[in-house]
């Protein structure tokens, strides 16, 4: 008879392995040095705006949003595999020990995901409260037990064969999660916010039992389990070549169409294909997601040596995810048979990544007038810019290519 719990522990160790094996390479890829620096940096200022903000600021609404939503996301890592749908599926009543192991796992790295946030947000919070504020270790526990009992929530509701009942039940989860945590950062632990964090308990409670005679949607744990490999994989693309990586396809016509500029002609042929990846994979949202933070940040600093250097940095994270370009279609066979020039391929990802770092630093260097005071910034960052895009893409990533 086959042990639930010791088939867990054997996958975990396996994945432990290879994510070990793969944490050299990012160790000494000088990652590590750059995050700290970008921390030191971070800190520096996340400090110097805590002496601008009135106390009067509003700022819990937006650290009870930033909760609620790290409250409601999350699913459970169980490390199930294809082959799972036919052996193990038909000893569903014995898997109980399993999925208990997993959820715990699971709980487990998102309390480490709440104490650095609250971590964080601790300094603004206290800034705005005073004297009122409540403890960090209550406001921990109190934390960890809405995760947990959300955490419960979500692994029932993966039961649930229609998309629209899934999502609705995120959402009122979200509403509840979102309620309780702007009444408790605004006025602490006060009787209302007890009695609503109650009825939020007594209600997962009952949702709890109502799901749990389904039965488990093996499909739906497999396809969570390859989007979070693949998220694992396209982290350790950055620093070396994973060749079983796995990628989502999003069709997004509206970026698509960028690729249809080209002139059709043999020398576009990957280019063509290079822009299209860009457009359709996870690539497209982290460029926006930087671009976008990256602003905000450079922005927000008022200093010149802080914006350039906020400047340099987010330009540095944008190529170094961007370097993912090259993995793509690199071990299909397909490409030593087509009627373009040898190094065609290597040329067309050295020469989207350039086009993509210089559109960023052109919007990023419209946040380094903000506010408008002329100095050496103004000349240093088009500079940094212009020579870090044609450095890292035809020099650092075209040896890499």
């Amino acid at each position: 008879m086959m042990d639930a719990r010791h088939l867990w522990r054997r996958r975990i160790e396996a994945f432990q392995k290879e994510a070990l094996g793969y944490a050299r390479y990012v160790a000494n890829s000088g990652m590590i040095a750059f995050l700290v620096f970008a921390f030191i940096l971070a800190a520096y200022y996340y400090s110097q705006a805590l002496g601008k903000i009135p106390r009067s600021y509003p700022v819990e609404w937006l650290i009870a949003f930033l909760f609620s939503v790290l409250m409601t996301a999350g699913t459970v890592r169980t490390f199930l595999k294809e082959a799972d749908l036919v052996f193990l599926l038909p000893i569903e009543s014995r898997m109980g020990s399993y999925f208990r192991a997993s959820i715990i796992y699971t709980l487990f790295w998102h309390t480490l995901y709440i104490f650095l946030f609250l971590l964080a947000v601790w300094p603004l919070y206290t800034h705005r409260m005073g004297e009122k504020a409540e403890s960090f270790l209550a406001l921990l526990v109190f934390s960890l037990v809405l995760k947990g009992v959300n955490l419960l929530c979500k692994w029932q509701e993966e039961r649930l064969r229609e998309q629209s009942r899934r999502a609705l039940c995120m959402l009122v989860r979200w509403i509840a999660n979102a309620a309780i945590l702007f009444m408790l950062f605004s006025h602490g632990f006060i009787p209302v916010v007890m009695l609503v964090t109650g009825a939020f308990l007594l209600a997962a409670f009952f949702c709890y039992r109502g799901l749990a005679h389904q039965a488990i949607h093996w499909e739906r744990l497999v396809q969570i389990e390859k989007r979070m490999q693949a998220r694992f994989y396209t982290f350790i693309t950055q620093f070396v070549d994973v060749p079983h990586i796995a990628n989502r396809v999003q069709r997004r016509s509206w970026a698509a169409a960028w690729a249809d500029q080209l002139p059709f002609t043999r020398g576009n042929a990957y280019a063509y294909l290079y822009r299209k990846v860009f457009a359709r994979s996870d690539l497209l949202p982290m460029f926006l997601r930087l671009t976008v933070i990256g602003w905000i940040v450079i922005a927000f600093i008022g200093e010149a040596w802080g914006k350039v250097a906020a400047y340099f940095i987010i330009l540095s994270l944008t190529g170094a995810q961007l370097s993912m370009l090259r993995q793509y279609y690199r071990y299909v066979f397909w490409h030593h048979i087509y009627p373009v020039p040898a190094g065609t391929r290597q040329d067309a990802v050295v020469r989207v990544v350039f086009m993509l770092l210089l559109v960023q630093a052109l919007v990023l260097y419209t946040a380094v007038f903000i506010p408008f005071m002329p100095g050496w910034h103004w000349l240093a960052a088009p500079v940094i810019g212009v020579s870090f895009s044609y450095v890292y893409s035809w020099r650092v990533l075209r040896k890499k290519v």
